[in-house]
């Protein structure tokens, strides 16, 4: 009973299934996710900032997350492999990503309305562990939950509760999947939008956004060219990357050969090279980018020097 009071999560079978599941740290980062995401809207205080959360979300960054994975003698898991492992779930459109690395980044977990159903025939689950632990400067310490203060008691004093906020669900044991929809415009996820719907050739999806398998491959070639120029680069939302690169391809009629080939070209450019770091960008500035490579293969080629290898008159010199 004293388990059952600091709250639960449903965890389905269908997890098994997963590839990555057999990483024991990817299992218990994905079960750690799910155990600190937001039951319902919060504002949450974290890095002297202040969160609006929404159902699904938590505010951390990956050194807190490796607090939480340490070995039989107590380490914490690396920032960096935390990150790897989070790109991993981003990947699978299990999860999205959103702010900088050291403040603290919002993630927010896709598929987070099949764990949060309500059932009412199930007790209701409390916070059994109110207010986090925090340090002299007034932050998480050890990866301890944060304190955050419920979004409709405003600024009246109410009571800080854990951040970590357990999810209320059924035990149903449904299948493991991403929550997406028929993206009418393109458009992201949107409060009160309807349900989303797998598309049947997504590689990976997240909310509206989507891509083929393909689109996905051509995505994470163009990171390794960004991450060639500029090694500390952040990982990209996958999704997002491969739905522009999808719409480049459906909408504008570019292959991802041309695509790959352009984008490798703005790389190289000493002006577009800091400027074109994503397809969205690509996209926009196709009609610029693609007048001046033009114009330097044309300048290149009228440049060079033509032999006539019919005309002797350069020997005279040599034989008089």
């Amino acid at each position: 009973m004293d388990n059952q009071k600091s709250g639960y999560i449903p965890l389905y079978r269908s997890v098994l299934k997963q590839a990555w599941a057999k990483d024991v740290y990817l299992r218990t980062l994905w079960e750690n996710l799910l155990l600190n995401a937001a039951r319902k809207p919060f504002r949450a205080f974290f890095k002297g900032h202040e969160w609006n959360l929404q159902p699904g979300q938590l505010v951390v960054t990956a050194a807190d997350l490796g607090l939480q994975l340490c070995d039989r003698k107590g380490n914490p898991t690396s920032r960096d492999a935390v990150e790897r492992m989070l790109a991993t779930f981003v990947r699978e459109g299990m999860i999205t990503i959103e702010g900088e690395k050291q403040k603290g980044r919002v993630i927010t977990i896709t598929n987070y309305a099949e764990y949060a159903q309500k059932n009412d025939d199930l007790p209701a689950q409390t916070t059994a562990h109110g207010a986090a632990h925090t340090s002299a400067h007034g932050e998480a310490s050890n990866g301890a939950g944060l304190k955050v203060v419920a979004a409709h008691d405003g600024a009246h004093g109410a009571a800080q509760t854990s951040a970590h906020h357990e999810q209320e669900g059924n035990n149903n044991n449904k299948n493991l999947k991403r929550s997406t929809s028929e993206n009418s415009g393109e458009s992201s996820d949107m409060p009160g939008n309807k349900p989303r719907v797998l598309k049947t050739d997504a590689a990976i999806q997240s909310g509206g956004k989507w891509g083929n398998s393909e689109d996905l491959r051509c995505a994470e070639w163009l990171f390794s060219e960004v991450q060639r120029i500029s090694p500390s680069a952040k990982l990209p939302t996958w999704a997002t990357w491969a739905n522009d690169i999808r719409l480049m391809r459906e909408r504008d009629g570019r292959t991802h050969k041309e695509i790959a080939a352009l984008f490798k070209w703005a790389c190289n450019d000493s002006f577009w090279q800091g400027n074109v770091l994503c397809p969205s960008t690509l996209r926009e500035k196709w009609t610029q980018l693609d007048i001046k490579r033009q114009k330097q293969a044309a300048n290149f080629s009228g440049s060079k020097s033509k032999l006539d290898l019919n005309n002797t008159d350069w020997i005279h010199g040599v034989l008089e």
